[in-house]
């Protein structure tokens, strides 16, 4: 990936490394409220926190004074979608978010939906066993995830598959709609996957091998 923003949203904390990994190769580091806890326990350095506090240690977040920007608690978007609203006036359209699943589905469903709003953009969201991103209309090729899991989620009304290659179970010129378990855990069994879709987004969800 090219130069790229990170959010650290304020969900299930990732592990260590995996932090560490993302901050190091990002060009933009915005905690959104309390994701900036994560940075701070840490002691990695953000650029940005953005949010409306409600769940920060205001004690950490007087650490941050002069990036702090704040909005009200009554507002009419989430802390991440705001973070991601600066980055994008920012003109970056790669961009990470980490922290963003967790144990509040209504804020993890919340999250994964913003891939659609922002499907310009190349966002991923990555946990420590999985990458989820959206496709929209085109090619990928999906390269070293060999005994992976691959799951296409769609979300339009349906979903043209116009190929499927480099997994367990291929497919080819496929219709399939919203609601259809189809394309749940198949598996990548080829150095390359490659996935077309010629109608229609879906979120792309990687889960690595649990056995390496």
């Amino acid at each position: 990936m090219d130069k790229y923003a990170l959010v650290l949203a304020g969900g299930d904390e990732v592990e260590k490394n995996l932090l560490a990994k993302y901050i190091k190769g990002s060009d933009f580091v915005v905690g959104a409220d309390k994701g900036a806890e994560t940075a701070y326990k840490y002691n990695f350095d953000i650029d940005l926190v953005v949010g409306d506090f409600d769940s920060i240690n205001p004690e950490i977040l007087s650490e941050f004074t002069g990036k702090i920007i704040r909005y009200p608690i009554e507002k009419d978007k989430t802390d991440l979608e705001l973070a991601l609203d600066i980055i994008i006036e920012k003109k970056y359209n790669n961009i990470i978010i980490l922290n963003a699943l967790g144990n509040r589905l209504d804020h993890t469903m919340g999250n994964l939906f913003l891939l659609e709003k922002f499907k310009n953009k190349n966002i991923k969201i990555i946990d420590n066993n999985s990458e989820t991103f959206l496709i929209n209309e085109n090619k990928i090729s999906l390269k070293n995830k060999k005994n992976h899991s691959l799951s296409i989620i769609p979300i339009s009304e349906f979903i043209q598959i116009e190929r499927l290659t480099g997994v367990k179970y291929s497919l080819e010129n496929q219709t399939v709609n919203r609601g259809s378990t189809l394309c749940v855990s198949n598996i990548i069994k080829d150095r390359e996957c490659l996935i077309s879709i010629s109608r229609g987004r879906a979120f792309i969800i990687i889960t690595k091998n649990m056995e390496e």
